[in-house]
């Protein structure tokens, strides 16, 4: 009975998935890392991230983010717009952005589950307003 309730006790507080696998899921507090590079913008209706590449031996995996609800998310709460375990892999294309506000963050995650994360960058996108006209006489004094 005793390893029966020490298992279902690691399920409840780590997942099921978790503890059958014997592996811990609890991540570390987050750390805001500037030297991430973390960098996003809005270009032909998608939104391109790009960050610098991580070099120490403890890499796990890039997780980055994304939210139009909550202004600092992190992984895994709120989950995962893209993942790679390739510490090459710098850059990712969001095809499938609509019109709203979006925060962005990149999580880098090492084997001891650390979490570095980079600042947020906030984009705006509005597919309905089209290309801005660029100015006339009118606009100027």
């Amino acid at each position: 009975m005793t390893t029966a309730r020490l298992i279902l006790g690691a399920a409840l507080l780590l997942g099921p998935a978790a503890a059958a696998a014997g592996e811990p899921r609890l991540f570390r507090p987050p750390t805001l890392v500037r030297a991430i590079g973390f960098s996003a913008w809005y270009e032909g209706g998608r939104v391109i991230a790009a960050w610098k590449k991580y070099k120490r031996a403890d890499f796990k995996a890039y997780k980055l983010v994304r939210s139009s609800t909550m202004h600092d998310p992190v992984y895994p709460e709120n989950g995962e717009l893209f993942s790679t375990n390739k510490p090459a892999v710098t850059r990712y294309v969001d095809d499938k952005v609509d019109t709203g506000i979006w925060y962005y963050r990149l999580c880098v995650i090492t084997k001891e589950n650390n979490r570095w994360v980079s600042p947020v960058v906030e984009i705006v996108v509005n597919k309905d307003a089209g290309p801005e006209p660029p100015p006339t006489a009118k606009d100027f004094e």
